[in-house]
């Protein structure tokens, strides 16, 4: 799938004072460029998907702590949101290290706690010696979530396009 595959879509969103636009393949294109390949790389995203899910698994999934921190406000809205009652910060960042391979610091992570909070995304519970962190606005997470997530995908469907030109 090249570039000239894809179409945009406007959503009906905004983001910020621009519309959410969307980039989507078209249904059915033959393209003249496309090699033999094409058919035995279409099977790709299926068996990449099952590897992701099995490293994901295993626990030997590495990220770099850079696009973990680029996503760190969702990442820990979802590592909260699975957690059964809230979690903490020294909680979060042991499940960034187990899940990511991430070694953020906590001047990286409490801030990005706080503003959660601040926004009224997360409310913040005082425990005894620690701070419990709850989902507070579920559909404001589920949104940043879906963001990012489209986000990424996007990314990765440019890349898996850009597989045909090579």
């Amino acid at each position: 799938m090249s570039g000239d595959n894809l179409r945009r879509v406007t959503t009906g969103k905004a983001m910020g004072d621009r519309p959410d636009e969307r980039l989507t393949p078209l249904e059915t294109v033959d393209d003249p460029r496309s090699n033999s390949d094409t058919a035995s790389r279409d099977a790709i995203p299926e068996s990449l998907l099952t590897s992701v899910i099995d490293d994901v698994a295993d626990g030997d999934l590495a990220v770099d702590d850079g696009l973990v921190t680029q996503s760190l406000d969702e990442i820990l809205l979802a590592l909260i949101a699975l957690s059964d009652g809230g979690t903490h910060g020294t909680g979060l960042m042991d499940d960034l290290s187990r899940l990511f391979d991430a070694q953020l610091s906590p001047g990286t992570v409490y801030p990005r706690l706080h503003d959660l909070e601040a926004d009224g995304t997360l409310t913040m519970h005082e425990l005894v010696q620690t701070k419990q962190y709850l989902i507070d606005d579920a559909a404001d997470a589920g949104a940043q979530i879906e963001r990012a997530a489209y986000r990424h995908l996007l990314v990765g469907m440019f890349l898996r396009a850009s597989l045909d030109a090579l």
